[in-house]
């Protein structure tokens, strides 16, 4: 499986994502950091698909992994909530052990294989450390690095 595939997500796919972040979310605490990445993430798509279920509505709904299992069907689908995931795990700073067992639980039952998840976790990962690449302070950029590859 290749790290972020292009793929088109109808309405449910996107609002399935939400939930599945937030119940990662909720695995260690929802921090201030996460909610704000959520919210903003899941308004700019309610706007864009003319969405009128809110995010506290939406988040209000227990979120069954199994329910959704069958929405995901193609690679690029499951990458999809699997990535977006894993940024929400990092938005704090820390990709806790519950957080990752959690995305290990979905990768499972979406049929992903560890290796795969290992490649998607690796691609987040540069991601991340591209976003920070242009930071001057070095020994903070190492530190990061060390954080994120832990």
């Amino acid at each position: 499986m290749t790290a972020t595939p292009t793929t088109t997500l109808e309405l449910h796919h996107l609002q399935a994502i939400v939930r599945a972040m937030h119940d990662v979310a909720l695995t260690d605490g929802v921090h201030d950091a996460e909610r704000v990445m959520l919210r903003g993430f899941y308004e700019s798509c309610q706007r864009d698909a003319a969405a009128l279920a809110s995010f506290d509505d939406l988040i209000a709904m227990p979120f069954d992994l199994a329910a959704i299992v069958d929405d995901f069907k193609s690679p690029a689908q499951k990458i999809a909530l699997l990535h977006s995931c894993l940024l929400l795990a990092h938005a704090d700073g820390s990709y806790s052990a519950t957080e990752r067992a959690k995305v290990q639980s979905f990768a499972d039952a979406l049929g992903v294989s560890s290796g795969d998840l290992e490649q998607i976790e690796d691609g987040v990962t540069d991601y991340l450390l591209q976003q920070i690449s242009r930071i001057s302070n070095t020994d903070a950029l190492q530190e990061v690095a060390r954080e994120l590859s832990r």
